[in-house]
């Protein structure tokens, strides 16, 4: 029997089958011209839009404990590494929602199971009103965490499929942007919620809102461009024209892209030194990132004794400003193809910055630092994240998400906030918390130097794919 042949990879390091080739469009010079990005259909923003609104709802509902904390500490007697461990329940299901989510992500429909553990997560938000124990909180927000990770790891896997290349950085800056958007339009109702009628009937109001979120995503998402019934089909060709072409697997040649296995994925990214820097990395920026999200409420509480209501309002202006940080690194990273360096500067300048913080006593400098810090975390979570795209097989981006993201972004969830707790409980302050974790940022950076240098042979070798690919055609 004929052996199958075989043609490697010069770029995952894979021999694959010649026969499980997918061949690109054939577009003249006239259709390509035609379905130039500036003349195009733009149907795809329509369905980013409701990504966006799901990024708004995932950030609102789970940040909304940060508000409620200091009551719930205040009602139950509770410490601050109970708190803690309150807290970052959440991050412990949400790695394992990350983690499963990734798989499914990759082999299931993304369309129906993320749209049943979203109306799930409002469920969980609901429940967690009715919590009076350190037990039921941790077990309900567990649960939360893994219902918002199963619908948060596939945004990923969606904007992979659904945009053209030099539109990546910008779209996933705009929906972690959307996300702070939630909790600058959240907060502030957050607390007057609690303010008026307690902190448990907050979350049964931020649990029935979500639910528009939920019927939202499930008319407008669908997985794949070629499967949804309202997008034109010269937008369709447009996307698989582009995508193909960007695969790390193209071979310009033959003008084909090679399907690259779930087995073979998962080997490309276990196997990969570059992969593994970008975990550890975003261990230390999401700890800082999610630390702040759980803990700078309370800190505005507890230590500048600011009123609930006054911390909602304060802390609108930094997370503006991450808003603002998700959008600019992302369309940095697209306009330069320095994504890396984006990501090395974000996370260099956050620990002196964070031990500025905890020394000033000036209130405008307070709002300026917070919103100097969470600017530069969204720039650099957002550079690291779209590098996955860029330098990955497509066929794993969920399984990538998921590692990346939920494993190493989630135990720096779970670290950050045990370890402010403690440090409160030990100290009676937040200083040696929050210096402590900045400085883990801006020590570990540094390991964004050769991944640069990867990232920028990578951006080399398409550019020669892409004239190769052109001057065959």
């Amino acid at each position: 029997m004929k052996a199958k042949r075989k043609k490697q990879n010069p770029n995952i390091g894979e021999s694959l089958d010649a026969d499980s080739e997918l061949r690109t469009p054939n577009l003249s010079k006239t259709q390509s011209s035609a379905l130039s990005p500036q003349s195009s259909p733009r149907f795809r923003f329509v369905v980013m839009g409701a990504l966006w609104m799901t990024a708004f709802f995932l950030f609102l509902d789970r940040v909304n404990i940060s508000l409620a904390a200091p009551y719930i500490m205040d009602e139950l007697g509770l410490s601050g590494i109970e708190t803690g461990l309150i807290l970052s329940s959440y991050y412990w299901g949400y790695i394992l929602g990350q983690l499963t989510g990734g798989v499914a992500s990759d082999r299931l429909s993304i369309r129906k199971w993320s749209s049943i553990m979203f109306a799930g997560w409002c469920v969980l938000t609901a429940l967690t009103g009715m919590c009076r124990s350190v037990g039921q909180f941790a077990l309900v927000r567990g649960l939360f965490g893994i219902s918002e990770g199963w619908v948060a790891n596939p945004i990923n896997k969606l904007e992979n499929n659904w945009l053209l290349p030099n539109e990546r950085g910008w779209v996933y800056g705009a929906t972690v942007g959307f996300g702070y958007v939630g909790l600058i339009v959240g907060l502030p109702l957050i607390g007057w919620l609690i303010g008026q009628w307690g902190w448990r009937a907050m979350f049964y109001g931020t649990g029935a809102s979500t639910v528009l979120g939920v019927i939202v995503f499930w008319l407008l998402i669908y997985d794949y461009p070629d499967q949804h019934p309202w997008i034109s089909q010269e937008e369709k060709n447009l996307l698989a024209n582009a995508l193909t072409r960007d695969r790390v697997t193209f071979d310009p040649k033959h003008g084909t892209v090679r399907t690259v296995s779930f087995t073979e994925g998962l080997q490309t990214l276990t196997g990969s030194w570059v992969f593994w820097a970008i975990c550890v990395v975003n261990f230390f920026t999401l700890c800082v990132g999610f630390t702040n999200l759980s803990w700078l409420p309370g800190y505005l509480v507890k230590e500048r004794h600011y009123t609930i209501m006054k911390s909602g309002l304060t802390l609108t202006i930094p997370y503006l400003s991450a808003f603002i940080g998700s959008l600019l690194g992302g369309y940095l990273g697209d306009r330069t193809g320095q994504r890396s360096a984006v990501g090395l500067l974000g996370n260099l300048l956050t620990g002196p910055l964070m031990i500025a913080l905890m020394w000033t006593q000036d209130v405008t400098l307070t709002i300026v630092l917070m919103s100097a810090i969470l600017f530069l975390n969204a720039a650099a979570f957002n550079a690291l994240i779209v590098l996955l795209f860029d330098l990955f097989p497509a066929e794993v981006v969920g399984v990538a998400a998921g590692l990346c993201i939920g494993l190493f972004g989630g135990l720096g969830g779970v670290t950050g906030p045990l370890i402010l707790g403690y440090a409160y409980d030990l100290t009676h302050s937040f200083f040696w918390g929050f210096s402590s974790i900045g400085l883990g940022a801006t020590a570990i950076s540094l390991m964004l130097i050769p991944v640069w240098r990867y990232e920028q042979r990578i951006k080399r070798e398409k550019k020669v794919r892409t004239v190769t690919s052109k001057t065959t055609a």
